[in-house]
């Protein structure tokens, strides 16, 4: 009876150890993302000025086949208010839709006000953004 009760308690240690090496995967906060423009940095042009006159703009596949869906936003006459920020929600990766005063995710009812940052779960990050600049009426965009 005592082997029974040394195996069942080493499963059960090796059990709880395997679960609690996991849990901080599971609770880690992720954290906001914004990527910094560095020498290397690739700007493309993924819009024009005149594209955020009726407010956010969705650019889908942004730097070309496969890529992420960035949506655009802020006052093209002052390039400090500009943001290009990821569509994909933090949570599951769905695109997440402008709704005229925030970003809602379809599939799981996050939410993220205009400047990209979390207000609702199950999303636990805000949404990534992207450094931007405007030359020659063109919106630019760093590739990372």
């Amino acid at each position: 009876m005592q082997n029974n009760r040394r195996g069942f308690l080493r499963w059960l240690a090796l059990g709880f150890g395997s679960v609690a090496g996991l849990l901080p995967a599971f609770t880690q906060r992720r954290s906001a993302r914004v990527i910094a423009q560095t020498p290397e940095a690739e700007f493309i042009k993924v819009a024009t000025v005149e594209d955020l006159a009726d407010g956010p703009f969705k650019v889908e596949n942004a730097f070309g086949d496969n890529t992420p869906t960035l949506w655009l936003s802020g006052d093209p006459e002052d390039e400090d208010s500009l943001l290009a920020l990821d569509a994909a929600c933090p949570h599951a990766g769905c695109d997440v839709n402008w709704r005229g005063e925030n970003y809602v995710c379809p599939c799981h009812g996050s939410a993220f006000a205009a400047d990209g940052s979390r207000t609702r779960g199950p999303a636990n990050a805000d949404l990534t953004s992207y450094e931007v600049k405007i030359e020659d009426g063109a919106i630019l965009v760093a590739k990372t």
